[in-house]
């Protein structure tokens, strides 16, 4: 795979250096499938997020390969292939994700063996690491060979050249810039400004949205960025939860996040393009990257439809979380100036209407 990705980039560098145009080919949009999909590929993501952003940077240019990622599990990040095969420098920021569980993945293979047996030391009730065990340690080919191989350079054939910078810490409005700017600062760099940054990513079910407005808000402007919406609300609604710093919800309740109208309204505002979504996760190029005819006609804005799969199952799947996410509060957001957001009465009207009868219907 290493040697694929390298093969991948050095020809999109060739295609780029000869001037001719990236022709984007015609949309095959068919239950939620579209032009995108044709290059989704996962090495570390958990869905195909990894091709698509292999192929927005190797048609844009990889730029100084910085990256922000805020939400993360260490083995099926949205950045992590940047940061293992593509030589990002990078920050995960993270409010539960175990930090010796971080550690262990992105270490080199020394510091990885020295951190699994440390840990076997402690009673067994103590320790966050139950495979490999000591004996399986043993053998001349570990970790290289073994099934249970926490660790990135286990399965690549050669070692990341850095480890990204790695904060527990929960995100709120009042820390998000100085939880950014201290830690690029401890290695001299600053990520504010046009083209500093070259990837952010946000998933922390919560106050993505609001997160997102204020950073983009405040001098920072990526390149590129990611964002989990939440698919249940619907296609036409710009809505979110009331802002909370201490908002809590459970996964199951579907009760967090925001729509991708509201998303798509918000990233307009601040002058990007909506290129497409991933599963869940929508995807916004910075308008002045796109200045370059090839480079925009690569890009085309989709519909919103092509993000949501139109099959029964999944039809019915959206039908019972929306229900469930239904049951507190949501605010409309981005309204147009003049205009004052609908009263909740009146949005949960909209997207309850002509759902159907839920008897029957599995959970999602």
């Amino acid at each position: 795979m290493v040697q694929l990705l390298s093969e991948l980039e050095a020809a999109y560098q060739r295609k780029r250096a000869t001037g001719t145009p990236f022709e984007a080919s015609g949309s095959k949009e068919r239950d939620g499938t579209a032009i995108w999909r044709r290059w989704e590929f996962s090495c570390f993501s958990q869905c195909g997020d990894d091709g698509l952003l292999y192929r927005i940077f190797g048609i844009l240019g990889w730029g100084h390969r910085r990256s922000v990622e805020i939400g993360y599990f260490p083995h099926e990040a949205n950045s992590v292939n940047l940061l293992v095969n593509a030589n990002f420098t990078g920050l995960l920021l993270d409010g539960n994700t175990d930090p010796l569980i971080a550690r262990s993945w992105y270490s080199s293979v020394p510091n990885y063996l020295k951190i699994l047996h440390e840990n076997h030391r402690l009673p067994k009730d103590s320790q966050t690491f139950k495979e490999p065990t000591e004996a399986e340690l043993r053998s001349t080919c570990a970790p290289y060979c073994l099934k249970a191989c926490y660790n990135v350079n286990c399965y690549q054939a050669s070692e990341m050249t850095r480890e990204p910078l790695m904060v527990r810490s929960l995100v709120k409005l009042t820390n998000i810039q100085q939880l950014i700017d201290s830690n690029f600062a401890s290695l001299k760099i600053s990520v504010r400004g046009a083209r500093a940054l070259d990837y952010f990513s946000i998933d922390i079910d919560g106050m993505d949205y609001y997160l997102l407005d204020s950073l983009l808000s405040t001098g920072y402007a990526p390149r590129v960025v990611a964002t989990e919406y939440a698919a249940h609300m619907g296609k036409d609604l710009a809505v979110t939860r009331p802002y909370s710093p201490t908002f809590s919800a459970a996964a199951t309740s579907f009760q967090y996040g925001a729509s991708l109208m509201a998303f798509l309204k918000l990233m307009r505002r601040h002058e990007y393009r909506f290129v497409g979504c991933v599963e869940w996760n929508a995807y916004f190029i910075r308008n002045d990257e796109l200045q370059r005819p090839e480079h925009s006609r690569a890009f085309p804005e989709p519909t919103t439809a092509t993000c949501f799969y139109q099959d029964a199952a999944s039809r019915t799947t959206e039908v019972v979380r929306r229900r469930k996410a239904c049951q507190v509060d949501w605010v409309e957001v981005e309204v147009p100036k003049g205009s004052k957001p609908r009263e909740w009465s009146v949005l949960k009207d909209l997207l309850l209407e002509n759902l159907g009868d839920e008897r029957g219907m599995r959970e999602g």
